[in-house]
This record gives C-alpha cells, structure tokens and sequence, in this order.
C-alpha cells in the first residue's frame, strides 16, 4: 500500500524547487504633485576603468541634471508607439520609430541601436542600416540569445553609445587641420554656434523588453543609479515598459557587478603603487609578518572529531 495513503496534506504544496522572492519596484505615485526624480551626473559614480571625468562632462553635457515627472496621470494608450526621451541624448521606443525619418531628424538622432533577438536578427530589423544610410547616421546592433544571454551584451551596448556620443563631439570640437588622434581632448574647440550633440535611439519591436534593459543599465552604469531608481526613472518617461522577474533579477545581478568593478578600480585608482587583483600565498605571509612578528601559524583545527579518539583520552 502506497504510504502517501496514512497521511493528508495539511496545506498545498508543490514539488518544484522554490520560487526566489520577487523583487517590487515601488509604483509611481499616483498625483499629480508628486515630486520628480532627479539625478546630478557624479565621477565617484563612475567605473575609472570605462570613462574619465572630462568623457563623462563630454556625454552628459557638463554633468547636466536629469529629471523626470510621473506621467501616469496623462500617459496616453497610444504614446507606446511613440519614442521617448529618457535622457536629454538617450531615448527609448519601438522599431517603427527607426522607421520615421521625419521624426529622427526633426529629434536630432544620430545613431540607431537596435536591440535584437539572435534568432531574427537578419529577419525583421534589416531596414536600421537602410535609414540610417539614407540619413546620414550610425547604425549598430546588440544581438541577445534570451534574456539571461543579454547580460553579457549589457557592457558592449554601454560602449557603444558612450563611443558614439564622444564621437560626435570630437570631430566637431578638433580645429581644422588636426585629427582626433593628434588633438588633445584639453586644446580641443567649439563652435557653439553650430556644434550638435549626439543623441541616440536605442530600441526593440515593441520598446517595451529588451530595449528598456539596455536604458536602465546605462543609467546605473553611467549615472550611477539603482537599479530601482532607475527602473522608476524609466517608468516615469515611458509608463508602458514591462519588465519581467527575470529581467529585474538580471538587473540585480548587473548592479552587483558594477558595483564590484567600481570598488576595484577605485581602489585601484587611489592605491597604483598596489596592482589589483588576487592576493598571491606570499603576499598573505608577508602582511601576517607586518602586523605581528611573534605570529606563529595557527594549528590546524578539524571540523570533525572522532568518537573513539576522545574515549581514549577519557
């Protein structure tokens, strides 16, 4: 007799291995008052590794505050199928946007970044390098196999808006007659009268999932932001973004990452003298023999002891 027969389940279960908690993004307040979010571009926010303070005053355009108002309260239904800007360089919508001419010029757009599914990549978005040929501007791709494979992309399509913005900027701020490889960012020029700054699309079929992904994490690498902070900022200027479990896990998981490399390479940045990296055994015996000369090395201790050894000993 099966013995699942003796005993009555108090409460129902399942036998699959346990959810992880889900992770809450407060939801915008609902008011029409309610403050907006702000954020101030900071260096000490910044991986040294990826820009220096003058790249990031070039980006941000002298560290300009960024802000956004709730727009749930007038967020119209059929605005998903309309770009907006999330950043003053940095907006966010479906692929049908990339598709408008007249609205990239009229916004200034400089660069398309399509954020794609590996397996449609040559299916449905062949028409970015056509526009953006026929427009004059840079085109490139971030291809991702699943969301848990976009992690990886993640540092890539950083790079390539962060290139793309000082781009733009130095080869309108190098006096005639030198190059960006011999002209130094500190003796460069600008004609403010002409000089047009980068901005960039970045975008998916619906602007609404894969797309969003690459926004928030450059606002967390460049700005600094929380992955909260910056999932509510993103909320704020586009109210129909949908974001997964999975994909604010993936989220989590990046903040831990640049959070880790900032640690690193600030401290690496204070202390050159000190290369960073694994401690070798040496290096752990020579700091031992610094703090303490009468240090002796600790006996061994096992995690277990033998029933029989202490019985002897009685």
């Amino acid at each position: 007799m099966d013995s699942s027969s003796f005993a009555t389940p108090a409460v129902p279960y399942s036998s699959r291995p346990p959810s992880p908690p889900s992770i809450t993004i407060p939801a915008p307040a609902l008011s029409a008052n309610s403050g907006p979010i702000k954020v101030v571009p900071s260096y000490k926010n910044v991986d040294p590794c990826d820009l220096n303070p003058e790249q990031l005053a070039i980006i941000t355009g002298g560290m300009r505050e960024q802000s956004a108002r709730d727009s749930s309260g007038s967020w119209n239904y059929n605005e998903r199928r309309n770009a907006q800007p999330i950043l003053d360089f940095l907006y966010l919508g479906p692929s049908n946007m990339a598709r408008d001419r007249k609205w990239l010029a009229e916004n200034g757009i400089t660069m398309l970044l399509a954020v794609r599914d590996m397996r449609m990549a040559h299916a449905r978005l062949m028409f970015v390098d056509a526009v953006a040929q026929e427009l004059g501007i840079q085109a490139e791709h971030i291809d991702t196999n699943g969301h848990m494979g976009m992690i990886h992309a993640l540092p890539e399509a950083v790079r390539k808006i962060n290139n793309h913005l000082l781009d733009v900027y130095h080869r309108q701020a190098v006096p005639s007659g030198q190059t960006t490889t011999t002209a130094a960012e500190g003796s460069m020029l600008i004609n403010h009268q002409d000089f047009k700054r980068g901005k960039v699309l970045v975008f998916c079929e619906t602007g609404n999932d894969r797309s969003p992904v690459v926004v928030i994490a450059y606002m967390m690498a460049v700005l600094g932001m929380s992955m909260v902070q910056a999932c509510q900022f993103i909320h704020y200027r586009r109210f129909c973004v949908s974001l997964s479990e999975e994909v604010k896990f993936l989220l989590v998981t990046y903040e831990g990452i640049l959070n880790a490399r900032r640690a690193v390479n600030q401290h690496a940045a204070v202390s050159p003298h000190k290369p960073a990296g694994k401690r070798r055994p040496a290096d752990e015996m020579d700091s031992d023999d610094e703090q303490d000369s009468d240090a002796r090395p600790r006996p061994g201790l096992a995690p277990f002891v033998d029933n029989k050894d202490m019985e002897m000993d009685i």
